[in-house]
């Protein structure tokens, strides 16, 4: 005799169940389905396969009906412990993520027995931080999943007061620390571009050799200068304004991209650094200079 919707149902909700549950489970599922296709019939359906069929279909997946027998939760991580498990992968994503792919691009740049082309660097650091994302999600995800399914009624891992709220004003203000700090970094940058011509460490034959190609300063070094200038200008403007909006923001980004896009552009294509500059580094011993600095200078960008 061919199973009944019934049959197939009753079994399917049941393999989902421990042993001792199974048989008890088995009958009252049944006696349920019965009474609800004899109300149906009842109700007016125009034959039993009919009525079987809309009260299985009311009673829903035999899956989520299992879990409601044994209590099991049917989500990886639960409305309980989603919270703690937010707030941790956050965290983690954001310090340790950044610095193993720091850590990958200076190991590269640094270690390697013949040097690195800044593409591989770029490529390892990327695939590190990828790799390192991968190992957070998935092994915090499972030890909170093994934490809330250890206890019949998961509670929170760190008990909530109104004291955790973040201060709205705090958190939003610009600051005049922060203000001055990037004025000042602002300021011994452009400094330094322009240190580096007239009075750079490197010595030959009594002249300091500058450090970037001085063919840079029909265009690119005045360049860097009026960006950097800008951006001082976008400092005093962000701290006016008191704090951070969308359009502030893309104001940030398209001036980092304006000096940050030339930089690395001349540097791969040979024509940042100074070649007397490099060839007195390599004379006075340091063989791997120009790999080395490319590779500083790119992560630096």
């Amino acid at each position: 005799m061919a199973a009944t919707l019934t049959d197939r149902y009753v079994e399917a909700t049941a393999r989902g169940l421990d042993d001792a549950q199974r048989p008890e489970v088995e009958r009252e599922l049944r006696a349920t389905i019965e009474d609800m296709i004899d109300g149906r019939l009842a109700a007016g359906a125009s034959d039993r396969a009919q009525a079987e069929r809309q009260v299985l279909t009311e009673l829903g997946d035999p899956m989520r009906l299992a879990a409601g027998y044994t209590g099991r939760p049917l989500h990886l991580i639960g409305p309980a412990v989603y919270p703690d498990w937010l707030r941790l992968v956050r965290l983690l994503l954001g310090i340790v993520v950044p610095l193993s792919m720091a850590g990958s691009a200076l190991a590269q740049a640094l270690l390697g027995d013949d040097g690195h082309a800044i593409g591989e660097i770029v490529a390892s650091a990327v695939l590190t931080g990828l790799a390192v994302t991968g190992h957070i999600l998935f092994w915090t995800t499972l030890v909170f999943a093994v934490i809330e399914r250890s206890s019949a009624m998961p509670k929170p891992l760190v008990a909530w007061t109104p004291d955790q709220l973040p201060d709205i004003s705090a958190a939003r203000r610009v600051s005049l620390g922060d203000t001055a700090v990037s004025l000042a970094l602002l300021v011994v940058t452009a400094g330094a571009l322009i240190w580096q011509h007239h009075a750079s460490p490197v010595r030959s034959g009594g002249e300091a050799v500058p450090v970037l190609d001085p063919a840079l300063w029909s265009f690119w070094l005045p360049w860097f200068l009026a960006v950097l200038l800008a951006e001082m200008v976008f400092v005093v403007v962000l701290y006016r304004a008191g704090s951070w909006s969308w359009r502030l923001a893309g104001v940030n980004v398209a001036l980092n991209l304006a000096f940050g896009v030339p930089a690395v552009a001349l540097l791969l294509s040979d024509r940042l650094f100074n070649d007397e500059f490099i060839a007195q580094l390599v004379a006075d011993g340091w063989v791997d200079a120009e790999a080395h600095l490319r590779a500083v200078t790119a992560i630096s960008v």
